[in-house]
């Protein structure tokens, strides 16, 4: 039976059945069970985000869960066009990437004033017209909300430390092939 084949088995998210992973994520009676079964369990998997008692709601409403991740993409390409303006040359690949990783722990874990805003966003129906959000301004606000001084001190030191890495290599590089 391929895990296609074997839908019948929506109504049970507790057992092992290979079903389809996209037909689980559009099937609601399937989620709105696998979320009870996770509360009766009185525990918490912690593979998604940390949203509290405000998650069940979050990951039961398509809509809201697929503007978060446009939300998140839009965060990334923002991030990435701001990195990408400071001419870090050959740094910037993993400042980008160091940053990103940050804006997801920040999605993941949210203090109450980020969930607030993030919140607040996914309820502007303006922004969600298009494939990006394309309002810059209010990207530019998150991230200054989600990036704290610290997070631009762990980018620029990863970033500084490949910097660093990639000029070792090449001196010591040149020294053996001259």
């Amino acid at each position: 039976m391929s895990q296609y084949e074997n839908n019948e088995n929506y109504g049970n998210p507790g057992q092992n059945n290979l079903v389809s992973p996209m037909d689980l994520l559009v099937n609601e009676t399937w989620l709105r069970q696998a979320v009870e079964a996770e509360e009766l369990a009185c525990s918490n998997i912690g593979a998604g985000l940390n949203w509290g008692s405000a998650f069940g709601d979050l990951i039961l409403n398509f809509e809201l869960l697929g503007r978060l991740t446009i939300l998140r993409i839009s965060l990334n390409k923002e991030v990435r066009l701001l990195i990408s303006d400071w001419n870090l040359g050959t740094a910037t690949k993993i400042a980008v990437k160091t940053a990103r990783e940050r804006i997801v722990e920040k999605l993941r874990l949210p203090t109450p004033e980020v969930r607030q805003h993030i919140l607040v966003t996914l309820g502007n129906d303006e922004l969600y017209g298009e494939e990006f959000i394309s309002n810059r301004k209010i990207l530019r606000e998150l991230l200054d909300l989600l990036l704290t001084p610290q997070d631009w001190e762990t980018i620029a030191a990863v970033a500084a430390d490949s910097l660093k890495q990639q000029i070792i290599y090449q001196a010591v590089g040149e020294k053996i092939s001259a």
